[in-house]
């Protein structure tokens, strides 16, 4: 494709070269309106590039002059503005598309409809024959095109040459390890863009940070599962393309700064707005939602001091991560930003690499901290806890197991999927998540954790917990709010709904269950567990059916009906169950606080 762009500006066409002269497109260049003409007669483009400002000319000028020119009725013609401001402001012009300084490598061959290939290009650099054996594969059935190389050097050597569209790069390797690897893709300005993915076995904090150090995009320890490693692909390969990354807040007061930093971090794919002050910072912070903010120190109107405060102050915006640019080096300095909530700094002057490696590992930090937050409400607190200790322990192999004694509560409602028949699906979920909505609480309120749901079942689990009330007694009390509540939940529902809570307390087996490198549960097994299932199928409906254990413990706390001759499934002879119809509100451990 021949690209045809006017302009005088000596910097803007090394920007354009770098995404389309690797692909063989033809970078032609103008730089007065007669010599554009000229080339217009001589050599039609099948794309003209025209900046806002021309060097003695005007765009809508010369965009009539194609327009009415025999032999470019084919031309697409891209104009390049200064700001998104100046493109709403230029709409009236009738061009093909507009890229707004700074732009990405990708914008511009967005712009002039250009793909690089058929399918996107993977090159995988390791020195193991198995990883080449076994990721190729996996990589092709998700669709993608493949290259391997088995050294660092031929994976720069075939970096430079095929430009692929992601890196996946082992770091301990002959010739060049990963990191040098990675340091020189992303010093090429022909390989820049690309992002470098690197797998290790090394996974010590210090080797992370030596990866995003040197450019690294993301960073995986081996042994890497298939579902990983095509989640992290599909991830990076989106963001490569414009407007898919993160959205960055660039805030400086100095025009030369604030274009040196959005500029090299547009061109990493990321979106990026600018505010020139801290006020109008805080504005679009808060209009916005951007994943990150990169803003300088000392600037009018409110300090980056003053910003970053008061993005943490706000429950809306308090995780949003804040990078700040700095002249102060000093200890005091660095320790009055981390105790403002900075996430990170960096000290002027400083090299574009080392912004775009501090902006990586910062954005990392961020999906890692969502990610905590948005799984916490999948996995029980058990679970979540086992999970920490592990990942500070480093165990990650080992199994877990240990006996406790604790209360088990079920709760179940009473001919539910009879019921559920008559409803739509998601009138049968938004049923069911208002009702957990408030039945949960209760439980979390008292200490409780919810191990599991079972369609519309829960299981809780109420572990000893130092200088609170017994696991029995905490059970008991949150069964008997979980009933109170229900009235008031069925209140104005076509059909009412019923519910049935079993609890029995004694030892089980608490720790890991499941795959060790698939997937596992934090839970509880043992006869305590089936029998508290077994008391809540044979509770009255509406009631709290408890064992001889539960009641044993809370003594004189409760007033019970007892049930005798139960039998529970799977348990010879028959139990005494006891429906529990009212309970003190105080219990013994409280009254004994209060005794003394």
């Amino acid at each position: 494709m021949r690209v045809l762009l006017f302009t005088d500006d000596p910097v803007l066409p090394e920007f354009l070269r770098r995404p389309l002269e690797p692909l063989g497109h033809r970078l032609m260049l103008a730089s007065s309106s007669a010599a554009f003409r000229t080339a217009l007669e001589s050599s039609v483009p099948d794309a003209v590039l025209l900046p806002r400002r021309l060097p003695d000319s005007d765009p809508g000028v010369e965009l009539q002059h194609i327009r009415e020119h025999p032999s470019c009725g084919d031309v697409s013609i891209i104009l390049i503005t200064l700001g998104s401001d100046r493109i709403e402001q230029d709409k009236e012009l009738n061009v093909d598309g507009r890229i707004s300084v700074p732009f990405s490598d990708a914008d511009i061959l967005a712009a002039i409809n250009v793909s690089e290939r058929a399918k996107r290009l993977i090159l995988i650099v390791d020195d193991s024959q198995l990883i080449h054996s076994l990721t190729p594969p996996i990589l092709e059935e998700a669709g993608y095109e493949v290259a391997s190389a088995y050294d660092g050097a031929e994976g720069l050597k075939l970096a430079r040459e095929r430009r692929p569209d992601l890196i996946i790069s082992d770091v301990e390797m002959p010739k060049m390890d990963g990191y040098e690897l990675c340091r020189l893709v992303k010093e090429d300005p022909n390989t820049a863009h690309i992002p470098v993915l690197i797998s290790s076995t090394l996974g010590e904090s210090q080797d992370l940070e030596r990866g995003f150090d040197a450019g690294a995009d993301d960073y995986m320890v081996k042994p890497v599962i298939a579902v990983e490693l095509l989640t992290r692909t599909k991830q990076l390969l989106a963001e490569s393309m414009p407007a898919t990354r993160e959205h960055i807040l660039v805030v400086d007061d100095s025009p030369a700064q604030r274009h040196y930093v959005a500029d090299c971090l547009a061109r990493q794919g990321f979106r990026i707005s600018t505010a020139e002050n801290g006020r109008g910072a805080l504005e679009m912070v808060l209009a916005e939602a951007p994943h990150l903010v990169v803003s300088d120190y000392e600037m009018p109107e409110m300090t980056g001091f003053e910003l970053v405060h008061s993005i943490r102050s706000n429950a809306q915006t308090r995780n949003t991560p804040v990078i700040m640019l700095t002249a102060r080096d000093s200890k005091r300095d660095m320790a009055q930003m981390r105790a403002a909530g900075a996430s990170a700094y960096l000290v002027k002057p400083f090299a574009q690499d080392k912004c775009i490696a501090t902006v990586e590992r910062t954005l990392a930090e961020r999906r890692l901290l969502d990610y905590k937050i948005a799984s916490s409400v999948y996995i029980s607190q058990g679970a979540q806890a086992a999970a920490e200790e592990r990942a500070l322990s480093g165990e990650m192999s080992s199994i877990r197991a240990q006996e406790e004694d604790i209360a088990i509560l079920f709760s179940d409602l009473a001919g539910f999927t009879s019921m559920s028949l008559n409803m739509t699906p998601r009138e049968v979920i938004e049923l069911l998540n208002n009702y957990f909505d408030l039945m949960c609480p209760l439980i979390v309120e008292l200490d409780g954790d919810i191990d599991k749901f079972i369609g519309d079942a829960i299981m809780a689990v109420f572990p000893e917990l130092p200088g609170m009330a017994s696991p029995a007694e905490r059970a008991t009390r949150a069964a008997m709010q979980m009933q109170a509540c229900m009235p008031a939940f069925n209140e104005g529902r076509p059909v009412g709904l019923a519910m049935r809570i079993g609890i029995n307390t004694g030892p089980v087996v608490r720790g890991d269950l499941g795959s060790a490198v698939v997937r596992r549960d934090y839970t509880v097994i043992g006869d305590t567990v089936n029998r508290a299932n077994r008391y809540e199928m044979n509770c009255p409906v509406g009631s709290v059916l408890i064992s001889q254990s539960t009641r044993d413990i809370l003594g004189d706390c409760i007033e019970v009906t007892a049930h005798e001759g139960l039998i529970l499934k799977g348990v010879e002879p028959p139990v005494v169950g006891y429906e529990v119809t009212n309970i003190s509100s105080l219990g013994d451990s409280q009254r004994g606080d209060q005794d003394e």
